[in-house]
């Protein structure tokens, strides 16, 4: 027969800073985020197109929050609580068209000289 004490060691710890950001990287696929626990989560960047089509001065200006990450430069962000779960929102159509539309506009005044 099992004690009371038996579950001792499978009791969760929750830390409150655990899951924040330290830095990020990336690859040619995906953003990597190394946590304050030292894990390190990848995500493709897909799941973002605007920081996919955003150029490479474009995604080093970014800010870590406690459970964000922001590049304020393409007016996006990364919530790291739906990166750990997995959880990300369908877009419709309409979204995606108005996305593509938004990534030429910033291409073409990229682009253009000043």
């Amino acid at each position: 027969m099992m004690s009371e004490h038996s579950n001792i060691y499978l009791k969760p710890v929750i830390h409150d800073t655990r899951n924040e950001p330290q830095s990020l990287c990336f690859t040619d696929t995906h953003v990597m985020v190394e946590l304050a626990d030292g894990r390190i989560i990848g995500v493709p960047l897909h799941f973002f197109p605007l920081l996919e089509a955003a150029s490479n001065k474009q995604r080093q200006n970014y800010k870590l929050g406690a459970c964000d990450i922001y590049w304020e430069d393409i007016d996006d962000g990364i919530d790291l609580t739906a990166m750990l779960s997995g959880l990300y929102l369908e877009t419709s159509d309409e979204y995606k068209a108005d996305l593509k539309k938004l990534i030429a506009e910033r291409r073409t005044k990229a682009a253009t000289p000043t």
